[in-house]
């Protein structure tokens, strides 16, 4: 990685310089203007400390940075910082490390061994995959795909929370419908679930089940059995939605499974043991060390009522102790925003329990709202209140169009998604811009192909035009790139940078004609552009997004 090596050969000479104090710095792109590759503040960082001069600082630690097969120079500018080159040796190296590794360029074995469960979307059962849900999947889907570049088992997880009040307002809607269709006396119950998919749903049991619903006796028999029946045809209904995403999960965990094996007693068990509960208006309440007056009512493990209903949050806690448990060394929750405040009361419980915290990883999506340019997109009548993700694709918008959209986003941000731009085919639309430069690069290749000019040795000293080199020099980022994103889950940087390297890649086309009479020339180009094709490839691998070799 070009900033760790870097990192690694200021701290040598800082402390050369001797200025030994631990100290964080930065190591940036500066702006073009600057004529340098990387730039660092650890010269104004240490001046700042000690309330000496910055530039002295600067050129101290620059004077002990030596040239190598690294670095070409190193440079005072500004008020302090140390400008940094790379040299052409590096360069020549990492470019043909793209030609050689091809798809395992980036690539890394520094999980091997490691296990990690990545789990995402979850969406209730009680309907289809609407577009806000729907926008954890592509997130998600990433994430897992940037560990398994690095190495790691990557176990893919749906949670279904198949119990409680929801369920049972589900199961009470799709009863209402049976009783109407069938001409009894109904009315809708309080808080049912609106929306026409649930009236369809009541009818497909009814002429599925006849026989079976023909021998009941009782409303709550009816209500358990729209229950069962009901979750069945929600979670189809989720997981035919998700294959538009081309998604699939390794495991369909259910959380009454958790309650079946007894596992969420056995956490309170050991939480009370340990003198981490308390008893409070009839409830028990897990004692969270943050919260000594009890006032987080979500807290409560077991409720008030006479059966002591186990809550949400104490089956929550010993979902993610069985996650662990499997081998997972990190576990990494994709949820919406609403739970940020699950967040802390699940950490402290872990750590109750003697979980490292650190083992949990939460990565929180804001909301997505819809638009056709500047008009909002309204909600339809069939699913009540929401819009679903079926209902998007089928307007249109592609399956890559919509992956794309929402991991080029800060996932803590809301998305005004814009159906039109995503449905466009033209350079407005950055995917679509994305996936031509992919499908360029393979044109220019096939054409090299059929008029017999292979991929031989080169001269990479002819790749000299600034078009040229600036691409190159951007290309050799990527590894960076995924670094970066494995270390904080900022997604966002890969998409924008794959974006880049698209704009790179048009403007070379633009400048330089790669086929010509000139074969040492046609040569050197023909392998930038399988160099650029590599990337682009790697990166939209890695964004779930297809690679197409024509448009």
């Amino acid at each position: 990685m070009i900033v760790e090596k870097l990192k690694s050969k200021i701290f040598e000479a800082v402390e050369a310089a001797g200025y030994k104090e631990l100290i964080s710095f930065d190591i940036t792109e500066p702006p073009p203007a600057t004529n340098a590759d990387y730039a660092s503040n650890v010269a104004m960082i240490i001046a700042n400390q000690r309330k000496i001069n910055p530039r002295e600082v600067a050129q101290e630690i620059a004077d002990r940075i030596k040239p190598d097969d690294l670095i070409l120079d190193a440079l005072v500018a500004g008020p302090g910082f140390i400008n940094i080159n790379l040299s052409k040796e590096f360069y020549l190296s990492e470019f043909k490390a793209i030609l050689n590794k091809g798809s395992g360029y980036g690539k890394s074995t520094k999980g091997s061994g490691k296990s990690v469960n990545v789990e995402y979307i979850s969406a209730n059962p009680t309907g289809p995959l609407h577009v806000g849900n729907a926008r954890s999947g592509p997130i998600g889907e990433m994430i897992a795909n940037i560990f398994e570049n690095f190495g790691y088992k990557v176990e893919r997880e749906f949670y279904v929370n198949d119990i409680g009040g929801q369920v049972n307002r589900l199961a009470e809607t799709i009863y209402y419908w049976y009783e109407k269709a069938n001409g009894f006396p109904a009315d809708f119950p309080e808080k049912g679930y609106p929306g026409a998919y649930l009236e369809e749903i009541s009818k497909n049991i009814f002429e599925e089940r006849k026989e079976k619903l023909a021998k009941m006796q009782n409303r709550e028999e009816f209500v358990e059995f729209f229950k069962k029946e009901g979750l069945k045809k929600i979670i189809e209904m989720i997981q035919a939605d998700i294959e538009l995403l081309g998604i699939k999960f390794d495991h369909w965990f259910y959380q009454s499974e958790i309650e079946k094996n007894g596992e969420s007693d056995k956490i309170i068990e050991e939480l009370n043991e340990k003198g981490f509960t308390a008893k409070k208006e009839g409830a028990l309440w897990f004692k969270n060390p943050a919260d000594p007056d009890l006032s987080d009512r979500e807290s409560v493990l077991k409720k008030s009522d006479e059966a002591g209903t186990l809550t949400y949050f104490a089956d929550d806690i010993a979902y993610h102790k069985e996650k662990i448990e499997r081998g997972n060394g990190l576990v990494v929750d994709v949820w919406g925003s609403n739970h940020h405040g699950h967040i802390p009361r699940l950490l402290a419980a872990m750590a109750a329990i003697g979980i490292d915290e650190d083992k949990i990883k939460v990565i929180l999506y804001q909301y997505v709202r819809l638009k056709n340019g500047d008009e909002i997109v309204k909600m339809g009548k069939r699913f009540g209140n929401f819009v679903t993700l079926r209902q998007v694709i089928e307007a249109g918008v592609s399956a890559d169009a919509f992956k794309y959209f929402v991991v080029s986003q800060n996932s803590n941000t809301p998305i005004d998604f814009d159906i039109e731009l995503a449905k466009e085919r033209s350079e407005k639309n950055p995917v679509f811009y994305i996936e031509y430069a992919h499908a360029r690069t393979a044109s220019i290749l096939r054409k090299a192909e059929e008029e017999g000019i292979g991929d031989g040795d080169f001269d990479f000293s002819l790749l000299k035009d600034e078009s040229e080199i600036q691409l190159i020099k951007e290309l050799v980022k990527y590894p960076d790139i995924l670094s970066n994103i494995i270390s904080d889950f900022q997604i966002q940087l890969l998409p924008h940078y794959a974006y880049k390297i698209a704009g790179l890649f048009h403007e070379f086309y633009t400048n330089c004609q790669v086929l010509s009479d000139d074969k040492k020339l046609t040569l050197a180009r023909l392998s930038l552009v399988r160099a650029a094709r590599t990337i682009i490839a790697n990166s939209l691998r890695i964004c779930d997004i297809e690679a197409p070799e024509k448009m």
